[in-house]
Parts: structure tokens; sequence; C-alpha cells
């Protein structure tokens, strides 16, 4: 009887004792991991690609085919199609006062294909490599070290979208935030 309370003394201190091994297991295993930070959070390690295609302000297609979201930020959307008016057999009228303008959406299209098309980059995941739509997101960083999605939104050409639980540089975003809006940049000029 004795032998069978030590078993269930025993039992009840190790399921007390369970969260304790746990967590010693995790710090004894962390230098393996390169450390706490990188148990709980994503890999620091970047991943070079090139980039052969901006579709959008926030997306980018890399050699290999792969359709690549950048974090933290939204584009404004497609440019708008320009009106066309037509006279009575069809044919379109040219209005020869109109002056040629380059639409918000299409300048920041350029600017980011300036930034990233043809270029070879460094990709950093943060802790979801997936958004809810299922694309591939990524911080982007240019040959000359500077993210690029620091750089779109700095110039006010896309939204701050900060995803939860992909906040590592939650504060960048919103520095770069605020000084394209009191600079008034890009769509922020309104």
């Amino acid at each position: 009887m004795s032998l069978r309370l030590n078993l269930l003394n025993l039992r009840s201190r190790i399921k007390f004792m369970w969260p304790y091994f746990c967590l010693i297991f995790l710090f004894l295993t962390a230098p393996v991991y390169g450390g706490m930070d990188e148990l709980f959070h994503s890999s620091s390690k970047l991943e070079e690609a090139m980039v052969v295609k901006v579709p959008s302000s926030d997306t980018i297609i890399l050699e290999n085919g792969q359709r690549i979201k950048l974090l933290g930020i939204e584009s404004y959307g497609p440019p708008p199609r320009p009106v066309v008016k037509y006279d009575n057999k069809g044919r379109p009228i040219e209005d020869k006062d109109i002056q040629p303008t380059i639409s918000l959406e299409e300048q920041a299209i350029i600017f980011a294909q300036s930034l990233m098309e043809g270029k070879k980059v460094k990709l950093e995941y943060d802790v979801d490599s997936r958004d809810e739509e299922g694309h591939k997101t990524a911080y982007v960083y240019l040959p000359n070290g500077h993210m690029a999605n620091i750089e779109l939104l700095r110039q006010g050409f896309v939204h701050l979208r900060i995803r939860p639980p992909n906040v590592k540089h939650e504060n960048l975003f919103k520095k770069a935030y605020q000084e394209a809006r009191k600079e008034q940049r890009g769509f922020l000029s309104y």
C-alpha cells in the first residue's frame, strides 16, 4: 500500500514539474537554434532572390515564378482606366485639351519597378510566411541594404498595414508612415 502511495505521490510531482522541465529544455536547446529570439520569432536569415517583375507596388515575382507580397504595406490598387469618349460612328474621340498625366497609382508602380525589378534582393520572413489569402509574404531588402517596403511607405505610395503576428519591424513602418504624412508625399498629399 505504501509503495502505491509513493507512486501516486511521484506521479503528482512529475505533473507539477512538467512545465519546469519544458522551460529548462528550451533554455538548454536555445543555442542550437540561434537563441531564444529565433525560437519564438522567425529566422533572421535572409534568402537571396532575383526580382523579374513588379506587377503592383506591393507584389513582386521572383525568377522561380514565386509571387511575394511585401509585409507591412498594401497597394492602393491598380491605376484608373482613362475614360474614352466615342463619336456617333464608334471611333474614339481624342481630347486635345487634356494634358497627359500619370496617376499616383501608376507613379507607385513605376517607383516600385525602379526599386526592385531586375535586381537581386534579400527576403526576410516574419512569424507567418503567408497572409490570410495564402500569399507568401516577406520584407524585401534592396542591394543597398534599404528595405523596399519602408521606401515605398516613406514615399506615400502604399498604405500602412501591419497584421499581427508579423510585427517584427512595426516601429520602422510607423516612423516611415509618419514621415510621409508629415511631408505630404504620394497619396498622403490630399
